[in-house]
């Protein structure tokens, strides 16, 4: 059997972005059917995410093989707009609305692919479209010790996700052990 060859003007990283997100829009549609209640449903994609994020951290480690440990939240931030977020979603981040002592900020994506075929009616408006994204850098950040508290929400330019840094968690060893 023969590979077909690939239409002239086909990328195919474009048409696997379009795929994902008409297959994430699914996913969001069924589980509004199922929860009927946005917080709900908000709860559903932040906890999807969290389990994408756990075993995204370790992919994104073993290819990232100069990504520098992070020693405050300056850095992980820039690890997260400049390396983690281009490398999974093709977008870059920028940050931005530093507060609470350096240990909160915003990761902003102006170009999020999860919402690029997406309209919510008005009755949708406490429906966090891309809670998955939140859910996948908490996960992320907490399979490398770190806790953090993520909530996304979108406006019509763009999607804002905040980060809150809580506190570096520590390895469970068993006793007598160091």
């Amino acid at each position: 059997m023969s590979k077909q060859p690939k239409p002239a003007g086909v990328d195919s990283r474009k048409m696997s972005a379009e795929l994902f997100s008409l297959t994430y829009g699914s996913l969001v549609a069924e589980l509004l059917k199922d929860y009927e209640d946005t917080k709900q449903v908000n709860q559903q994609l932040d906890k999807i995410g969290f389990n994408m994020g756990i075993r995204l951290a370790d992919d994104f480690l073993s290819k990232q093989a100069t990504v520098p440990k992070c020693t405050d939240c300056r850095q992980m931030a820039d690890v997260l707009a400049k390396t983690a977020i281009p490398a999974y979603l093709g977008v870059p981040a920028t940050i931005s609305s530093w507060g609470n002592s350096d240990r909160e900020f915003s990761l902003v994506l102006e170009n999020n692919p999860l919402t690029e075929f997406v309209e919510l009616p008005p009755n949708l408006s406490t429906l966090h479209y891309s809670q998955v994204l939140a859910g996948a850098i908490r996960g992320g950040l907490e399979a490398v010790h770190i806790k953090v508290i993520t909530t996304a929400t979108e406006n019509p330019s763009n999607t804002e996700i905040r980060v809150r840094f809580i506190e570096i968690l520590k390895d469970n060893l068993p006793a007598g052990e160091e």
